[in-house]
């Protein structure tokens, strides 16, 4: 073992993995929207979709709860869900709160969606881009396994399909008689 305290291994595993699994949500999340996978195959990936971004949310509460429980860091409940309420790195973690309470409210809209309308929950699903670099600047500047070679290649391997996504969504041709689906739900 490393000496490093078991919470804080927790802690930045659970971090990437959360970040994974809600960069995953987004790139379908945008293919979706795009229609490159086809009506049929939307209807049946939708189930993934929303899998993808309540387990990415699970491990955001891991990735908080052991923060929470380090020893070093002595991250409080306020610091946890408050934008600029921590005292380590505040900017960074604000980033990283923000991010994870957008995210919460894209994934709580797939089952609000009948109440807030279509249109309504269209216009709350491009909230998910500002999620996503919200939790990639979080990542990149509070994430410590970022360091050196491995964070611009995280970016560019997170962000790659996320900008080729959002600039086919906008450029592609729309079919005749519908416009694309929402965007991504982070």
């Amino acid at each position: 073992m490393s000496g490093l305290p078991t919470a804080w291994l927790v802690a930045r595993a659970a971090g990437l993995v959360a970040f994974g699994l809600l960069t995953l949500s987004v790139w379908l999340g945008l293919a979706m929207s795009t229609r490159l996978l086809g009506p049929k195959r939307q209807k049946l990936l939708l189930p993934l979709h929303r899998t993808l971004a309540w387990t990415g949310l699970s491990m955001v509460g891991l990735h908080l709860g052991a923060l929470m429980l380090d020893p070093v860091l002595h991250l409080g409940v306020l610091s946890a869900l408050v934008p600029g309420a921590a005292t380590w790195r505040p900017a960074a973690v604000a980033l990283g709160v923000v991010a994870g309470w957008l995210s919460l409210a894209l994934a709580a809209s797939f089952n609000a969606r009948r109440w807030i309308g279509q249109k309504g929950w269209r216009r709350l699903h491009y909230a998910s881009f500002a999620a996503f670099w919200l939790a990639l600047g979080h990542a990149l500047l509070s994430g410590t396994d970022l360091r050196g070679f491995g964070g611009p290649l995280t970016a560019l391997l997170a962000a790659g399909p996320v900008l080729w996504l959002t600039f086919y969504r906008l450029l592609a041709p729309r079919a005749r008689g519908g416009g694309a689906l929402a965007p991504a739900a982070a």
